[in-house]
């Protein structure tokens, strides 16, 4: 599934809760799994169960589900506060998306560029209007992902308790959102300059003295925009391994020992957004994935917190009591 598919799932799933209510979602989630259970059961001609029967039934055979619907009935408070903040950044969205839809002609012939003289075609009535929304929608993701973390972080907030955990709080909201931006920018920026004219031109060489390349506009569109998104994505590489390091999850020692391990990982990702399996493609992927690795292990020295665990021999032992002389 491309990137903007993932991403239009996600929305779909944000609007439905959003739409649904905190306070109907784990009714919602007991009518489904009643209405599943009750079919089943007359397949196998059972009686049918009630709503207190089948929450009985849950609780005595210890059913995932039965414990996640009552963590669901017992966070309506704070589904509250989520179902706010996601209209929040759906009101973003819709607003970055009818931006985009304005200066959509100026996007779509920018995402062009890269693919030089080759010609695109239209195979079906709907493709132009498809791989027009998936930039529209693509460019309104992009311009709504510091508005999502702001109101991430505002959610969290309030579970916050420790003066390191609220360091780390005000570390992020200062620094990490608009980072998290610049990196995403500079992600899509080097697959759009320098990857993909590159592999495209290559693509459409391949295989030029038996046909013409001659590219559909949908599948243009959804690869290219989904190769800048992966890129950008994964340009976060450096500020996830800072905030770990700042969370103390993990530290920069034990990053550069993983080296191997992060070599393997980032060669798999490179097989993944790379568009073609050539040699010479994955190693331009590979090379600054490779370097902000790197980057990430010097970031994660500036930001490394410890964690501040009480150990048994800081503990004051009790003195045992003296015995009385007789």
């Amino acid at each position: 599934m491309s990137f903007t598919g993932i991403f239009g799932l996600v929305i779909l799933l944000i609007a439905a809760i959003a739409l649904l209510g905190p306070s109907k979602l784990p009714a919602g989630i007991e009518q489904l799994w009643l209405s599943i259970t009750n079919f089943r059961r007359q397949q196998n001609e059972l009686p049918i169960l009630t709503l207190e029967q089948a929450r009985r039934s849950w609780e005595l055979s210890e059913n995932p589900l039965y414990d996640l619907i009552q963590i669901l009935y017992g966070a309506v408070e704070h589904l509250v506060e989520l179902r706010h903040r996601i209209f929040i950044i759906l009101g973003w969205l819709m607003g970055a998306a009818v931006l985009a839809f304005v200066f959509s002609n100026q996007l779509l012939a920018l995402i062009a560029l890269p693919k030089g003289d080759i010609q695109l075609i239209v195979l079906a009535p709907i493709d132009m209007l498809w791989a027009t929304f998936e930039v529209i929608f693509g460019a309104a993701a992009v311009l709504t992902l510091p508005i999502l973390l702001y109101q991430l972080l505002r959610f969290a907030e309030p579970a916050l308790e420790s003066p390191t955990e609220r360091a780390t709080y005000r570390f992020i909201a200062f620094l990490g959102i608009p980072l998290v931006l610049i990196f995403f920018l500079l992600g899509s920026a080097f697959a759009y300059f320098i990857m993909l004219p590159f592999a495209l031109k290559y693509l459409a060489s391949f295989g030029l003295d038996i046909a013409r390349a001659s590219w559909n506009v949908r599948a243009y569109f959804s690869f290219t925009l989904g190769v800048m998104l992966w890129m950008g994505a994964a340009f976060e590489t450096p500020l996830i391994m800072a905030m770990l390091a700042r969370m103390g999850v993990a530290s920069p020692r034990g990053m550069v020992k993983q080296w191997r391990y992060a070599f393997l990982l980032i060669a798999v990702m490179a097989a993944v957004i790379t568009p073609t399996v050539d040699p010479l493609n994955m190693a331009l992927v590979m090379g600054p994935l490779l370097a902000l690795y790197f980057l990430g292990i010097g970031f994660a020295r500036l930001t490394y917190r410890p964690r501040r665990e009480q150990s048994f021999a800081s503990q004051p032992v009790a003195e045992e009591p003296k015995q009385l002389e007789g």
